[in-house]
């Protein structure tokens, strides 16, 4: 294309905007409503992602060990974690690692003195996750080992427990022990082996809910809102299109291709589709560092619980794509009304 034809284009494309001034106000209206709605749901998406991967070190998964296991039993059990799927990290605390962690905690109040030589407090892994929508996942196969110790544990104590006083009353040895692991199953049975394994899998599954219905969401309403804009800039170059009508006729009948008739149409299309997604872009841009530094003003704890996403963060990344589904709106809505109306 010569750049004489390329500039006709291009003045021909802002004509054709002026010239339909509230059809075109309207267009850009509706394309920015897509992009208001495509940014802001990116903007909550994103920060929630961000929001998860935080909570990720905080939201992890305590077991808590018995009395009764021996150095070797809890390092075939610290084994046994780390190959459970979607474990990241295993740390080992002792008691003694415990309680140091519990003088730093609660420093200088006084309540852990005398406890050096009678510590409370029980061996324990802390267990981090590569996500938390895998903690339920992970829980259950925790819970399958604390099963499985306990048969263990409660085997090999039957073994040893069984003596010449069973025989007498007529009980086997197998007996015996079914007999013991039956009470696993009780109410009041408490836990050996694994005492007690703690989690946040109600808390991680509703942030992960959210999470999903917000993306859904944001994708049925982007679809909608980019169908109407569509819609719009279509009716727009239908009436550009039937204003020109003669022009058209006469440019037809000197030879003009229909690719030359086209392109004006479908740079008012673009300029549409642009103007559309760059100013609500800035605008949200703007609203967005004001809204989080509000936030962090009003809310002065927020910073300590979790942090967001800084706007040139986002910005950066979403400022692109949405210049492209503004122009392919735009592009899109004019190819289509001409391609059916261009036959005057």
């Amino acid at each position: 294309m010569k750049f004489r034809t390329f500039k006709y284009h291009i003045r021909q494309g802002f004509i054709g905007l002026l010239k339909n001034r509230l059809m075109s106000v309207a267009s850009i209206a509706t394309v920015a409503a897509c992009a208001i709605i495509f940014v802001v749901s990116f903007c909550i998406v994103l920060n929630l992602d961000y929001i998860l991967e935080q909570l990720e070190d905080t939201i992890g998964i305590s077991v808590f060990l018995g009395d009764d296991l021996t150095d070797e039993q809890v390092k075939d059990i610290q084994n046994s974690i780390e190959k459970i799927g979607h474990v990241s990290d295993v740390v080992y605390l002792s008691q003694k690692d415990a309680l140091k962690w519990a003088e730093e905690t609660w420093q200088n109040s006084g309540m852990l003195d005398g406890l050096e030589e009678d510590n409370p407090f029980p061996r324990s892994f802390d267990i981090s996750l590569d996500g938390v929508k895998y903690q339920k996942e992970v829980v259950t196969e925790l819970e399958n080992l604390q099963r499985e110790y306990e048969i263990k544990i409660v085997s090999e104590k039957a073994e040893n427990e069984f003596d010449e006083n069973n025989k007498r009353d007529g009980v086997t040895r197998e007996e015996y022990k079914a007999a013991k692991l039956s009470e696993i199953d009780t109410v009041n049975y408490e836990n050996i082996g694994i005492e007690k394994i703690t989690h946040a899998q109600k808390e991680s599954e509703v942030l992960v809910t959210i999470n999903t219905v917000l993306r859904v969401m944001s994708i049925i309403l982007i679809i909608i809102m980019g169908m109407i804009s569509v819609s719009i800039i279509m009716n727009t170059i239908k009436l550009t299109v039937f204003i020109r009508k003669n022009e058209i006729n006469i440019m037809k009948y000197i030879g003009a291709t229909d690719w030359f008739i086209r392109w004006p149409f479908i740079v008012e299309g673009i300029m549409i589709g642009l103007l559309g997604s760059l100013i609500p872009c800035l605008l949200c841009w703007v609203g967005y560092d004001n809204t989080i530094n509000i936030a962090y003003e009003k809310i002065i704890v927020l910073q300590d619980l979790v942090k967001f996403k800084t706007g040139s963060e986002i910005f950066m990344f979403i400022m692109p794509v949405t210049l492209f589904l503004g122009t392919f709106l735009g592009a899109a809505g004019s190819i289509s009304s001409i391609r059916k109306h261009l036959n005057v």
